[in-house]
Formats: C-alpha cells, structure tokens, sequence
C-alpha cells in the first residue's frame, strides 16, 4: 500500500504533462517548438536509463526511487520560474526526464517483484491505476481557470506535491529478489543485448508504437482542442482515466485469460481510434469519446506490453529489462514529438493525427507479423 500512495503521488508529473502543451501555446509556442519541448525530457531520460538498469538491479530499487523522485519534483517545479521557450525550459525538461525514466522503471520493478507470477497482469494493471488517477487533476484545473500564465503556479505547487511521495518510499523495504548469476549481463549489457533477441523484438516493436500513440497524443490533443475553440477540452482527460481505470478494476483478468500477447492489437487499435475522433472532432463530446477510447486502449495496453517484456526476460535481470523497455518510450517522444509537431505546422493537426493514425496501422501488422515469427520462442535472453 505504501508503495501505491507513492506512485499516486509521483505520477502528477506524468499527468502534468498535457498542460505542458497549453502553457507553451500561452508563451506563443508553434507546434515544432511545442514537440521539440516535450521530446528534451526525453534526452535526460535515454542518457541515464543504463544507469537506472544497472542501480536498480545492483544498488536497489527504493535508492534508485528517492533520486528520482527528487529530481522529478525538481523538473517539475522549476517551470514555475521559467516564462519564455529557450534554453532553460529545455533544462528544466531534461532535468524531468532523468526523473521520469528512474521512476517509471523503478516503480514497475519493484511492483513485479512482490506480485504473484500467476497474476502479473492483472497485478500490474491494478497497480497503474495510482499513475492514471492523476490525470483527472487536468480538468479540475480548467474548471477552477487555472490557465495561461496562472499554469506556473500549478507547476510549483506539483512540484512539491510530489517530492512528499518520496516519504511513502522511505516507510516501504526493499523486496526480496533474486540475485544475477555470475557472468549474467545486466545495465547496459542487458540492454544492448535485449535489442537483439528474437523473442524480444515483437515487444521493442509493440512498445515503441504504444508509447509513439500516447506521445502525439499527450502532446498534441489538449491543444488542438483548444484551438478549434472546444469547450473544456480537458475534459478528455478525465474520460481516458476513467477508461484506463474501469477496464482494469473490470477486466484486469482478461489479459491473462485470453493470452497476453491477444490483447496488443485490440488495445493499440483503440488508440488509433482516439486519434482519428481528434482528427475529425470540433465539439466537446468529440473529445470526450476520444479521451475514453484512448483511456481503453492505454488500461491494457500498458499491463499487457509490460507484462510481455517481464515474462520473455530473466527475473535476475528485470530491472534492466524494464529499464530497455521505458527506453524506448523516450526514443519514441525524441524523434516522434518534433516530427509531429513540424507536421501539424506544416499540413495542419487534423492531417497529422490522421496521418499518425495510418502509420500507427501500418506498424500493427508489422507487429503481427513478427510475433506470429518469433514471439513464440522460448527462452529468455
């Protein structure tokens, strides 16, 4: 429990993130500079994440979630003082990703060390539910009109909440693990080799699709509402939420019970579905639905990607697993964040999101494909 009420709190940084995008829009931000803003956190996460591996997996995961806790608070709160699109924001960003990527790896960790491998799943998919709770905090903001400049001082003050998170990590132990066998790659080895190993790649391909759905989506959806003149269109967040939510106190067996691997394509399609609503939608309710099919498609399709990654690696070497795994997210955000903000400058959201959407479909059946080739292999790296 104590670690659930320290992700709970942590993950306000991750559900800030959409209102990132609108306070950039108020200091006169193009959508390229909006991309190019939010793909910086990326930068700071890459740079560290061997390091993550290898501390997670040597020193600990609780150490690892103290550092990373601090520094996201850090990244957070410090936008309060920046008031231009330059050098110093692009800091405070990097300084948030090295944050995130810790926190991200380290919590699902040490999460997937004390759940039962008989529900790991469903285990995982119960646990995400405190990061997405978070997420509801964006249209409580709206309502209360915190927007515009007044978003600074939103930042500060989650800034702090979330370094009081770091007081439910010192209460909880270190879990028990095994430990790595000698000769056994972990940290950069791991990933390195992670990367390569057949069984693995339906998982790099699944996860960098995923995670290039949610960048566009995170960074880019808020503020094109916003500019069509939708009312609230926050509110999204609220409805991808409580989607993301409800299939995983509802449905969190389903996974487990189909077949992980199943439940890929039906949970990323949703998403695409979510980008086509945005694409063609100008009112409130577009939004809405939208924010629910993407909610859907984000509450198993993390658990069940996540769930591939830790049962095709060796339980020795999970955290760098995991630490490949969030990775490639930051690649995601770094290339795919600037490349769909440059394409919305230049042909417009709608085209863009529909444009995403296309490709996103493309990579689908590419996944099937590879999967049906080598995902079934047995044996972890």
């Amino acid at each position: 429990m104590l670690l659930v009420f320290g992700q709970l709190f942590q993950s306000l940084g991750y559900a800030s993130l959409p209102l990132l995008p609108l306070y950039l829009a108020h200091l006169g931000a193009t959508r390229a500079e909006i991309g190019e803003v939010m793909a910086a956190g990326a930068i700071g996460g890459l740079a560290l994440r061997p390091l993550v591996g290898w501390a997670l997996d040597t020193i600990g995961r609780r150490p690892v979630l103290i550092t990373g806790t601090v520094l996201l608070a850090l990244g957070v709160g410090l936008v309060a003082v920046v008031d231009d699109v330059g050098i110093a924001l692009n800091a405070v960003r990097v300084v948030f990703g090295i944050g995130i990527g810790a926190l991200f790896t380290g919590y699902f960790a040490f999460a997937a060390d004390i759940i039962p491998e008989s529900r790991r799943t469903e285990g995982i998919a119960l646990f995400g539910i405190a990061g997405l709770l978070p997420l509801t905090v964006n249209p409580i903001v709206t309502f209360l009109g915190i927007d515009g400049g007044a978003l600074r001082g939103f930042f500060g003050i989650t800034g702090i909440v979330i370094l009081l998170s770091v007081v439910f990590v010192i209460a909880v132990g270190e879990p028990t693990r095994e430990a790595p066998a000698r000769g056994s790659p972990t940290g950069l080895r791991f990933v390195l080799r992670g990367l390569v190993v057949p069984r693995l790649w339906p998982v790099w391909l699944a996860t960098t699709v995923f995670s290039g759905l949610i960048a566009v989506f995170f960074a880019f959806a808020t503020v094109a509402g916003a500019d069509r003149g939708v009312p609230a269109p926050t509110l999204v967040w609220l409805t991808y939420a409580g989607g993301a939510i409800g299939v995983r106190v509802f449905g969190a067996r389903l996974p487990d019970r189909l077949g992980v691997h199943n439940l890929v394509v039906p949970s990323l399609g949703l998403y695409v579905m979510a980008l086509l609503v945005v694409a063609a939608g100008n009112t409130t309710l577009a939004f809405v639905i939208a924010g629910l099919l993407a909610g859907l498609g984000h509450g198993y399709g993390f658990p069940v990607i996540t769930s591939l990654v830790i049962s095709r690696s060796s339980a020795h070497s999970r955290g760098a697993a995991l630490s490949a795994f969030t990775g490639l997210w930051d690649v995601s955000i770094l290339f795919l964040s600037p490349l769909a903000g440059w394409t919305a400058d230049q042909i417009g959201d709608r085209a863009m999101f529909s444009l995403t959407a296309i490709v996103i479909i493309a990579a689908l059946a590419l996944w099937a494909a590879v999967e049906h080739r080598m995902g079934t292999r047995q044996g972890a790296p």
